[in-house]
């Protein structure tokens, strides 16, 4: 018999804000322990089961290095629904399962938001069949090395948390000889989860093609570890409390990975979004009219130093951030200043609830911005340019000059987008195609068009079922299919059929011509003798470089319905 019962919405885990060392301080104590709070499964989803394990992760706790394997947690305990799960501790493996699953599934969570469709991982090429396979979940490993080290391996499709006695550091809040699990720091686990989605969506990215492509999937995953905390209005309140209002300055909330760090000899974090000695200078300058500050881009080329350059995408993102929440904030850090005497509570409330909101939009701005971006070879410039077009798809009118804020911001570091006329948002966002011959009302006459991704059911993920790619073909498979398998099932046949239609020649010549024109690319050879149109409207070679009579190898990666709201 059915429980009467609904289930609860959420389900509460308690994890750590930043990492164990913050508890040993009194100071932050209390503010180390939150609650996360993850939708509860729906009916269409997988419950969760011992691992924990669910619909998209699968801890699986096997200890290498003391030849171990540890019981897995079972978040459906009674004991521990009662309690928002296990409390925070370094010694009980099992609370660190909890931990990696509850910061990966928040993230995981985050990016759904943010995109308007479900996270998938990479798929895995089977060398016997000549396919790539969907991977249901993706693996994470809270003790799968003994080596100071955490790191998203594609072979595997897992995340391996590692964990090392530390060095001998001056702080003594990491004594020299202590244990630490990068499975219980919030920054490393949100960081190396971005890491798994991003190669889900641009398995191409990660490509060691230029210095910004090599930084620029770190660059993200800081974001994300750092965007996590500034969303968190506990945290932000702390912060701002000492600060007087304040968050141009470095603080708890900029700092990346800082047990990590120190246990490694370092003297800090291992990373700073305030990038202070930049911030200084910059100051210097518009206070002076001296000499131009050498971009911090151009201070960062070192190849063996992806990070380091990633940091200044960091900075720059977090610099507009501030910038939005300064110029939002204004009047109440007035009213604030002319009180005296530190924040009121009621204007610390304000400030907070403003903070939070902006740094939710933002980071939703820098996610929305992963669907514009070329597929391979990425560049920073080319990443503000995908954040504008975003953005202006999204929010045609930007009355509080937020495109303007990430625009500064970028430029002020060297990153400036090449061939464009200016660094006006409408001349930054992304173009459609300018060939007065192809008009929108050309393509859906040409028939041959690229299946549309639109339906009517609510969560629909539709399956094609190849009428669309013939002329005035327009239907669509609209039964609604929740369960993520289904949903993969059906980007794959979507996939499938968009490469199909690009690769093959369409019976009437007119057709491919008109869409190479569009796209810019020779969907395959032309048959000896095949009519072509005039001269004037074709090119003679591709921006590839290839002929008309040189096949493209074409890769479609996914084809998925995005909804914004």
């Amino acid at each position: 018999m059915p429980s009467p019962h609904a289930p609860p919405p959420v389900r509460r885990l308690r994890v750590y804000a930043f990492d164990p060392q913050f508890s040993s301080a009194l100071d932050t104590a209390e503010l180390n322990r939150t609650v996360l709070q993850l939708p509860w499964e729906a009916p269409w989803e997988a419950p969760v089961a011992p691992g924990p394990c669910n619909d998209y992760l699968e801890v699986v706790d096997i200890d290498p290095g003391s030849g171990q394997f540890h019981r897995p947690v079972d978040l459906n305990d009674p004991m521990l629904l009662a309690q928002d799960g296990l409390g925070p501790s370094e010694g009980d493996p099992q609370f660190h399962q909890q931990m990696v699953f509850a910061v990966a599934m928040k993230t995981i969570r985050t990016f759904e938001a943010a995109l308007g469709r479900r996270v998938t991982w990479a798929p895995r090429y089977n060398q016997a069949t000549g396919h790539y396979e969907p991977v249901p979940r993706l693996r994470l490993y809270p003790h799968g090395l003994r080596e100071k080290n955490a790191y998203y391996s594609p072979q595997r499709r897992a995340l391996l948390f590692g964990y090392f006695r530390s060095e001998a550091t001056k702080t003594a809040a990491t004594p020299a000889g202590q244990w630490v699990f990068t499975a219980l720091s919030h920054d490393i686990i949100a960081h190396e989860t971005t890491h798994a989605i991003l190669d889900g969506m641009h398995r191409r990215l990660s490509e060691r093609t230029s210095l910004d492509s090599m930084a620029f999937h770190e660059a993200i995953a800081d974001l994300v570890a750092i965007f996590a905390r500034l969303t968190n209005a506990e945290l932000v309140a702390h912060v701002l409390a000492g600060t007087g209002g304040r968050l141009d300055c470095s603080s708890l909330l900029t700092r990346i990975g800082r047990q990590y760090g120190e246990a490694r000899g370092m003297a800090g974090a291992l990373r700073d979004a305030w990038d202070a000695d930049v911030e200084a200078k910059l100051a210097a300058e518009a206070a002076t009219k001296g000499e131009p500050l050498a971009p911090a881009l151009d201070r960062n080329s070192d190849p063996k130093k992806p990070h380091l350059r990633g940091a200044v995408l960091v900075a720059a993102v977090y610099h507009a951030f501030s910038t939005i929440y300064h110029r939002r904030a204004a009047d109440l850090l007035g009213l604030a200043a002319r009180m005296g005497g530190g924040l009121d509570p009621v204007i610390l409330k304000r400030l907070t609830s403003e903070a939070v909101m902006i740094a939710g939009q933002v980071l939703n701005m820098s996610l929305r911005a992963l669907d514009y971006l070329p597929p391979v070879d990425v560049s920073f410039g080319e990443y503000l340019r995908a954040i504008i077009s975003a953005d202006i798809d999204l929010v045609p009118n930007d009355p509080l000059n937020y495109r303007l804020a990430f625009i500064e911001a970028f430029r002020l570091r060297g990153i400036v987008p090449r061939d464009c006329l200016s660094l006006a948002p409408e001349n930054l966002a992304f173009e459609g195609p300018e060939d007065p011959l192809i008009n929108a009302a050309d393509l859906i006459s040409l028939g041959s068009t690229p299946p549309a991704m639109m339906g009517d059911a609510v969560e629909a993920e539709p399956v094609l079922d190849g009428s669309e790619l013939r002329p005035g073909g327009r239907s669509l498979d609209l039964e609604p299919r929740f369960d993520r398998a289904a949903a993969t099932a059906q980007a794959e046949g979507n996939r499938y059929l968009v490469h199909r239609w690009l690769v093959a020649s369409d019976k009437d010549p007119a057709r491919d011509l008109a869409w190479e024109r569009v796209l810019g690319v020779y969907f395959a050879p032309h048959r000896p003798g095949r009519d072509r149109a005039p001269a004037t409207v074709q090119p003679s070679r591709n921006a590839f470089g290839k002929g008309p009579d040189e096949a493209l190898a074409v890769e479609v990666h996914s084809v998925r319905m995005a909804r914004r709201s």
